[in-house]
C-alpha cells in the first residue's frame, strides 16, 4: 500500500501499494545500514527526486514475523498517524506493506539518542537537565491529551533531531504505544523492565500515567546519571519498584537541587492517583520557581562519568527478550502477559554481547545496588518447618520457625494475601526494603528471607525471644535511671543510623524495642518497619500514621514531615521509662490529639522528684511542637544526661515507673495499635504493617 510520498507536510500512506503499482524501491534509494536484527534491518535512504533529503527506513521479513507482530506494526502505524505533526515525535512518511516484507520511513533523528550525546559532553549542569525535562513533559502531555499512552519511555527512545542541539528531543518507538479505550484503562502488561510502573507489574488496570513513572526514572537518570531501580534479578528489581525504594545517593545528588529530587520523587509515586500528571510535574516549583541561573550553577558534569559507565549497559537484546524474562518472572502471570514484539527492538541485533539488561545481574553503576539480597525461588515450606504460633491478628500470624537445611532458628511473619487489598502490598514490601537497606545493622532486628507467593507473604526474621523493654523492666530486681538511659543511648543510636541513610521510622515506641534474648538484657533492637519510609528531601513525608501516644505534632496537624518525628518520640519513650507512663493520654483520641499538638508537658512532683534535672532536660529538649527546634539524634547524643557518671544515676531507683508499667501493662498494650489516619477517619493497619501483636501472644498452638 502506497502512494507517492510528500517530505512536507509528513504524511502516513495506507493505500494499497499493489493496486497503485508502487513499491518502496519505486520511491527511495536505500543508504547505510544501522543496523540489523533477527526479523529485519534498518537503513537511512533517501527519496529518488531528492538526494539531500534523508529517512530512516525499517524493513521487516514478514516471514519471520509471529502474526502478533505483523499486526502489532499496523497499529504502530496508526498511532504515528494520530501523532502526525506534533512536536518532537519522530513523524512518519512513508508506510509500504507487500506480501513478503513492511516498510516504515520515519524522520531520521542524525542527533543519536539523548544520552548518547550526554556521554560526549564534558559540561553540564541542572538546567540543562531541566531543558531536557521540560521537553519530555511537553511531548508527553501532547500524546496524553490525545488519549495515547506511549508505555515504553527509557533512554534508547529519547533521540535527537540533529547534531547541534543537544535539547531537541524526538520521541520514538511507538510499538507498545495505545489509545486509551473508552472506558479509560490498559491492562497489558508490556514495557521495559527498569522503567515499567508499579502498576503494569501488578496487571492492575492503567492510564496513561504509567508513563509519568517512567518519565521519573528518565529524569532520576538525566541528573543522577544512573537508574533509580536495580537488582540483582528481575524479582529483586520489581520488588523495588512495587515498593519506590530509591535513594538519591549523596555522592551524585549533593548539587541537585531540592526542586528536582522533590519532583522526582511525586513522579516515582507506587499510587497512580496520587502521581502527578505531566501538566501537573510543568508547574512544579523546578519548572515554575527555579530561576535559570541558579540551575546553571548547579555542576552535574561528575555525572556524566555515571552515564558513561551505565551507557553499555543499556543496549538491551530484543523485545523478545523482554518477552521470555517477562514470562518467566514469579510477577507475570505466562497466559495473561501480552509482551508483544516492539519494532525497534526486533531490528536490535540479539547476539551482542553488551546486549545483556543490567536487570540480569549486570554490574550496577548505583552504590547501593549490590546490597540487595538474592531471592529464593522455592517456596516457604520448602526451606522452613513450622514450629509453635508466637502472634496472631487478621491479616498475619508470626511463628517460630526452623531452617530445614541449617537448622536455624527464625521468626516468620506471614501475611495472607486473600485479606488484603492488593494495594496493600506496597506496604509489606516497603517494609521488607528498608528492612533490607539495615542488613547488618546492629540496633535493628534483622530480615533474613523474603518470599511471596500467590496467597502469603512471608517474612522470614531474627527471633527475638527477650520480650519488649517492658518485659524486661518488669522482671529486673532493681531498675535505675541508668537503666533507663542505657535503653534510650541504645536507641538513639539505632534512629541515628537509620537517620543518616534517609529512613524515618514513624513508629518508635517501647514494644517496637525488642531484645534477642531473656538472658541478654543489653542487646535490644528495633522492630517493626511497616510505617517507615525515605526522606528524599525536607519535610516530605505527608501519609498520617503512627502510634496515637506516640506520635509527633506535625503528623497529627498534617503538616508535611521526615525523620524529626522519631526524636519527638523518643522523647515520649524516654518519659515513659523514667516514670512508667506517657506525657500525653487520654481515652479520648480527639482530647488526646489536642494534648499532643499543644505540646505542654506536665512533670508531675510525685513521679519526677527523684529523676535527675539533666534527664528531665533531656526530654524537653525532644518533646517539642516546633520540629526545627527539637533536638536532632546527635544533639542527644551530646546532651549532659548522656555524660552524667554511670554511679550516680545507678543510685536513682524509678520503683514507681516499674509500679506504673505493671499496673498499666495490657492498656499500654491496647493503645500501643498503630493506625493510618485517612481524612478524618482512622484505619487500624496494626496487624498488617506490624509483628502483629495481641495483648496475650498465642504461644502454645503447634504447627499444622
Amino acid at each position: 500500500m502506497t502512494s507517492t510520498p510528500t517530505p512536507i507536510p509528513p504524511r502516513v500512506l495506507l493505500g494499497d501499494a499493489a493496486s497503485l503499482n508502487m513499491t518502496f524501491e519505486d520511491q527511495y534509494q536505500l543508504d547505510e545500514r544501522l543496523r540489523s536484527g533477527s526479523y529485519g534491518v534498518v537503513y537511512t535512504c533517501h527519496p529518488k527526486w531528492n538526494t539531500e533529503q534523508t529517512y530512516a527506513v525499517k524493513i521487516m521479513d514478514r516471514s519471520k514475523l509471529k502474526k502478533h507482530d505483523d499486526e502489532s506494526v499496523f497499529r504502530e502505524v496508526a498511532i504515528m498517524k494520530e501523532l502526525a505533526g506534533v512536536a518532537n515525535v519522530v513523524q512518519l512518511i512513508d508506510f509500504f506493506a507487500s506480501p513478503e516484507k513492511l516498510y516504515m520511513v520515519q524522520v531520521f533523528a542524525a542527533g543519536g539518542d539523548v544520552f548518547d550525546r550526554l556521554a560526549q559532553r564534558s559540561l553540564y549542569n541542572e538546567k540543562d537537565s531541566r531543558d531536557l525535562a521540560e521537553c519530555l513533559l511537553k511531548t508527553i502531555q501532547a500524546l496524553h491529551d490525545r488519549k495515547i499512552a506511549h508505555r515504553d519511555l527509557k533512554p534508547e527512545n529519547l533521540l535527537l533531531a540533529n547534531t547541534f542541539d543537544d535539547c531537541e528531543i524526538l520521541l520514538a518507538d511507538f510499538g507498545f504505544a495505545r489509545m486509551l479505550p473508552e472506558e479509560g484503562r490498559l491492562t497489558t502488561r508490556c514495557g521495559t523492565p527498569a522503567y515499567v510502573a508499579p502498576e503494569v507489574i501488578t496487571g492492575a488496570p492503567y492510564d496513561c500515567k504509567c508513563d509519568l513513572w517512567s518519565i521519573g526514572c528518565l529524569l532520576y537518570m538525566l541528573i543522577g546519571g544512573y537508574p533509580p531501580f536495580q537488582g540483582k534479578n528481575l524479582k529483586d528489581l520489581f520488588r523495588k519498584i512495587r515498593s519506590a525504594d530509591f535513594i538519591f545517593h549523596e555522592i551524585y545528588w549533593q548539587n541537585a537541587s531540592v526542586e528536582s529530587k522533590r519532583l522526582i520523587s511525586h513522579l516515582l509515586a507506587v499510587n497512580p492517583d496520587t502521581r502527578l500528571s505531566a501538566a501537573e510535574a510543568l508547574q512544579s516549583d523546578w519548572f515554575v520557581k527555579s530561576d535559570a541561573e541558579s540551575l546553571r550553577s548547579r555542576d552535574l558534569s561528575l555525572n556524566l562519568e555515571a552515564i558513561r559507565a551505565f551507557l553499555p549497559k543499556t543496549k538491551w537484546k530484543a523485545a523478545i527478550h523482554a518477552v521470555r524474562v517477562a514470562t518467566a518472572a514469579p510477577f507475570w502471570d505466562p497466559d495473561a502477559v501480552g509482551f508483544q514484539s516492539k519494532l525497534q527492538d526486533l531490528l536490535e541485533d540479539e547476539s551482542d554481547d553488551e546486549a545483556q539488561p543490567m536487570v540480569s545481574g549486570e554490574e550496577s553503576a548505583s552504590p547501593d545496588a549490590d546490597k540487595a539480597k538474592p531471592k529464593r525461588t522455592l517456596k516457604f515450606l520448602d526451606l522452613y518447618e513450622l514450629k509453635r504460633k508466637l502472634r496472631k491478628g487478621s491479616y498475619a500470624t508470626v511463628w517460630e520457625c526452623i531452617h530445614k537445611e541449617t537448622g536455624e532458628e527464625y521468626a516468620v511473619k506471614i501475611i495472607a494475601r486473600k485479606e488484603l487489598d492488593p494495594k496493600e502490598d506496597e506496604t509489606i514490601l516497603n517494609e521488607v526494603s528498608m528492612m533490607l537497606s539495615l542488613t547488618g545493622n546492629k540496633y535493628v532486628v534483622q530480615l533474613y528471607d523474603f518470599i511471596e507467593e500467590k496467597d502469603a507473604f512471608y517474612l522470614v526474621m531474627e527471633n527475638m525471644t527477650g520480650g519488649d523493654v517492658f518485659d524486661r523492666i518488669i522482671s529486673m530486681k532493681r531498675y535505675t535511671e541508668k537503666d533507663a538511659r542505657d535503653l534510650v543511648i541504645v536507641l538513639l543510636k539505632a534512629v541515628s543510623s537509620m537517620h543518616e541513610i534517609g529512613i524515618a521510622h514513624r513508629d518508635i515506641k517501647p514494644q517496637n524495642l525488642l531484645l534477642k534474648s531473656f538472658a541478654n538484657n543489653a542487646n535490644v533492637k528495633i522492630g517493626d518497619f511497616g510505617f517507615a519510609r525515605r526522606v528524599h528531601t525536607p519535610e516530605s513525608l505527608t501519609s498520617r500514621v503512627g502510634t496515637p501516644s506516640y506520635v509527633a505534632p506535625e503528623v497529627l496537624k498534617n503538616i508535611p514531615h521526615d525523620t524529626r518525628v522519631d526524636l519527638w518520640s523518643i522523647g515520649v519513650v524516654t518519659f515513659v521509662l523514667l516514670v512508667g507512663y506517657p506525657p500525653f493520654i487520654d481515652n479520648d483520641q480527639s482530647v488526646l490529639f489536642e494534648m499532643i499538638r499543644n505540646g505542654k508537658l506536665d512533670f508531675n512532683e510525685e513521679d519526677w522528684k527523684d529523676v535527675s534535672q539533666p534527664a528531665k532536660d533531656f526530654v524537653k529538649g525532644l518533646l517539642v511542637v516546633n520540629p526545627k527546634e527539637r533536638w536532632s539524634a546527635k544533639e542527644c547524643l551530646r546532651s549532659e544526661w548522656l555524660k552524667q557518671e554511670p554511679e550516680t544515676l545507678s543510685q536513682v531507683y524509678l520503683d514507681g515507673s516499674v509500679r506504673n508499667i505493671r499496673e498499666q501493662r495490657n492498656r499500654f498494650q491496647t493503645i500501643a495499635k498503630a493506625i493510618m489516619w485517612l481524612g478524618t477517619s482512622t484505619k487500624n493497619t496494626a496487624e498488617i504493617v506490624t509483628q502483629a501483636q495481641d495483648p496475650v501472644p498465642d504461644c502454645n498452638s503447634a504447627a499444622p
